[in-house]
């Protein structure tokens, strides 16, 4: 009997949750008025020329700033610019969607420290996830989705869910230094590239009919270079608190890299930075630079800004990632940050009615002066065994930043997902307060290492170490962004963790110095089984191709929790260099035809377009797909991870108790033979029989063995009952 052999059973959830809205978030309709409807633009002459809607999907372009702009004669900057730049604000958006709720009785339709996480889990544990700039449709992405064969085809699949993210508009305007992934964010408001609100109201009407919740993530807490970053470099008086920003004094002017413009923003060194400090315009040591896990970033400084009041500043701040990404500071008495991030929850969760909010604020882990800054050499934080109490204040603003968001969240009917990569000791102190899910971080990179080096050894130290720290694997989001990169940070946590990360990177083809390694799962398959793009096309490869490829996904689909792919994983993308289109890794979503026209190859995808294979009953998505309806029918989603069982050269099983009673055994092999793997299963499943959730074979289990025969790169999934 195929894989999903039993019928998709009707949902036991209540009746309002299977049309695809929560019950605590209907009592705002889907027409609530947008806070900025809105933009007009001002030229250099005329201030009330009128512009279509900022959001209809249009880029709104900005007017050159007058003489003060090139740092001729005007003394000040420009107020006609300074007020365009205000309507284009976060701050100015988060006003006006406050506007909206204040003092209204909705702040009292559900409490901000319900803790419901099993109801999402029933409702959507399978999510379809976009990055909407790694994406290519005929029409604006919501448009795109909206036509009328994607949401059954998603439904089809298994998919309860639809997660797009980044979706608020990006920096690329302002910046010379566009972000390909769309990671820039700067406003709470859709991006062009997605469409406006009422192609967002389309699509989730679209969505709801098939019972498909939605998700994505609020603004990030580093943001692109934008408004809000640049009118507080402009000394606007209320604008200012938003970023970690500050003034250098003009007598230290000729220290710091010379910039050609205002924007053209420069790192500090680390001796530079270190003889700030020594002047006390930066702290002395933060938390944060003694984390080994963190995150790459520090001090950068603006070139000469003119300000409002006449002055002209040069200004040193924090940023993360790249200096165009500066990071908000979460602890500023104004409270500016903060008013984003609850403006973009009220938006997000409120108005558009979406179940899932995902949050990263990794940058403001740490992001606080030391407590022994002044006693010698910096302590080494411990990230091997569970945090205590002091090492998670350590990490202040972030666990503040996560559990204020989730209040907020959970105040308007949604639930919030921790979304950046944090070390797996810090699971049960996310867990423990707001956020309803967090990443898991640390099975997918031990999982990648266990394909390329056919050792799995990694893998079960990993999962060891998560029963030992008594993870709740349930709430755990599996895939999140991992149809893009493998970021190899986990790996620190582990006694040998940098050699660990070396060989990785040796084995996947990255860079000795980048953390992540940009590609995908068909790419990382063609490297396990030693093929060059053009022989991982040959149809003499797709079995191989397509066994390593599933054995990668089956280690989220075959784990309770949430469940992530991407179009990327269900394409085949081989790589993000050879796709073309937007920055590269751009893969066709529905409803398009000649692809050439827009950019993009079809050639390099291994299993080809998503509306292709839903004619094709056997295609790959067909039998992920397969997979996410019997996990869901079975209750995974909702189990606990129980055993972890080694066997011969790269062979790994687990088994998870599902609600039930039965269990859930996930058996890989992740060398390149043929392998048979006795499997030692614990008192609870002796004497059972189990099923191969694929094929329906019977598999007798004799005493407390079970003996499974796997190819190369195999994963079977089978249930013990």
């Amino acid at each position: 009997m195929p894989c999903g052999w039993r019928q998709r059973p009707k949902s036991p959830v209540p009746a309002e949750l299977r049309h695809g809205v929560l019950p605590m978030m209907k009592f705002f309709p889907r027409q609530w008025p947008v806070g900025i409807g809105f933009v007009f633009p001002l030229l250099l002459a005329v201030l009330a020329a009128c512009v279509p809607p900022r959001h209809s999907g249009l880029r709104v372009r900005p007017p050159v700033e007058t003489a003060s702009s090139k740092g001729a004669s005007l003394p000040r900057a420009d107020p006609a610019y300074l007020q365009w730049l205000e309507r284009q604000s976060m701050l100015r958006a988060a006003s006006q969607l406050t506007a909206d709720i204040s003092g209204t009785q909705i702040l009292w339709r559900n409490s901000a420290a319900a803790s419901r996480p099993d109801m999402l889990l029933e409702a959507a544990p399978n999510w379809f996830e976009i990055n909407p700039h790694l994406a290519v449709a005929e029409r604006p992405l919501f448009a795109a989705l909206a036509e009328s064969g994607f949401p059954p085809f998603l439904s089809a699949l298994g998919f309860t869910g639809l997660y797009i993210a980044p979706s608020g508009e990006r920096a690329d305007i302002w910046s010379a230094s566009p972000e390909p992934d769309g990671a820039n964010v700067v406003s709470p408001y859709f991006d062009h590239a997605l469409g406006g609100d009422e192609d967002f109201e389309r699509m989730a009407e679209g969505l709801e009919k098939s019972g498909i919740q939605l998700g994505g993530e609020l603004p990030p807490a580093a943001t692109g270079l934008g408004p809000d970053f640049m009118l507080q470099a402009r000394r606007v008086s209320r604008f200012d608190g938003i970023y970690a920003m500050t003034p250098v004094p003009q007598k230290y002017w000729e220290k710091l890299p010379a910039s050609s413009s205002e924007w053209d923003c420069r790192p500090l060194s680390p001796a530079l930075a270190a003889g700030f400090a020594d002047e006390g315009l930066l702290p002395a040591r933060l938390t944060r630079d003694s984390l080994p896990w963190a995150s790459e970033g520090g001090w950068a400084v603006t070139g000469e800004v003119p300000g409002a009041d006449g002055q002209r500043r040069r200004w040193l701040y924090r940023y993360n990632g790249n200096v165009s990404r500066p990071v908000l500071l979460w602890q500023d008495p104004s409270g500016n940050a903060r008013r984003i991030f609850s403006a973009a929850a009220i938006r997000h969760t409120g108005m558009q009615r979406q179940a899932l909010a995902g949050i990263r604020v990794e940058p403001l882990m740490g992001l606080d002066a030391r407590q022994d800054a002044d006693k010698g050499p910096p302590r080494e934080p411990a990230v091997s065994s569970t945090p205590s109490e002091r090492q998670w204040a350590e990490l202040t603003p972030g666990p503040e930043a996560i559990d204020d968001t989730g209040r907020e969240v959970h105040r308007y009917g949604g639930w919030l997902m921790q979304a950046d990569v944090l070390p797996q000791a810090l699971t049960g102190r996310v867990l423990g307060g707001a956020a309803d899910f967090t990443r898991d971080a640390s099975v997918w990179p031990a999982v990648v290492y266990a394909l390329l080096s056919a050792d799995a050894a990694p893998l079960a130290a990993t999962l060891r170490a998560s029963m030992a720290l008594g993870v709740e694997h349930r709430r755990l989001a599996r895939g999140l962004q991992e149809g893009y990169y493998v970021d190899w940070r986990a790996f620190l946590e582990m006694p040998d963790g940098a050699e660990l990360v070396q060989r990785a990177r040796q084995l996947a083809g990255g860079s000795a110095e980048d953390s992540r390694l940009r590609t995908t799962i068909a790419s990382l398959a063609a490297r396990a089984l030693q093929l060059d793009e053009k022989q991982a096309l040959r149809p003499e490869n797709a079995p191989a191709m397509r066994r390593a490829a599933l054995s990668l996904l089956s280690w989220r689909m075959g784990l309770p929790g949430l469940v992530f792919v991407s179009p990327q994983d269900l394409t085949g993308m081989l790589s993000f260099e050879a796709s073309g289109g937007r920055g590269g890794g751009a893969v066709p979503l529905w409803g398009v035809n000649g692809l050439s026209k827009l950019g993009v190859s079809g050639e390099n995808l291994v299993f080809g377009p998503l509306q292709d294979q839903a004619a094709n009953g056997a295609s790959f998505s067909r039998v992920v797909g397969k997979l996410l309806l019997a996990r869901q029918a079975a209750g995974l989603h909702r189990g606990a991870l129980r055993a972890v069982m080694a066997g011969s050269a790269g062979c790994i099983a687990v088994a998870n108790k599902l609600p039930d009673g039965r269990h859930w055994l996930l058996a890989t092999n992740f060398s390149k033979a043929r392998r048979d793997f006795s499997v030692k299963l614990s008192g609870e499943m002796e004497g059972k029989s189990a099923r191969d959730v694929c094929s329906g074979e019977v598999l007798p289990v004799r005493g407390n063995r079970l003996e499974l025969s796997l190819e190369g790169h195999q994963s079977r999934h089978l249930l013990i009952f």
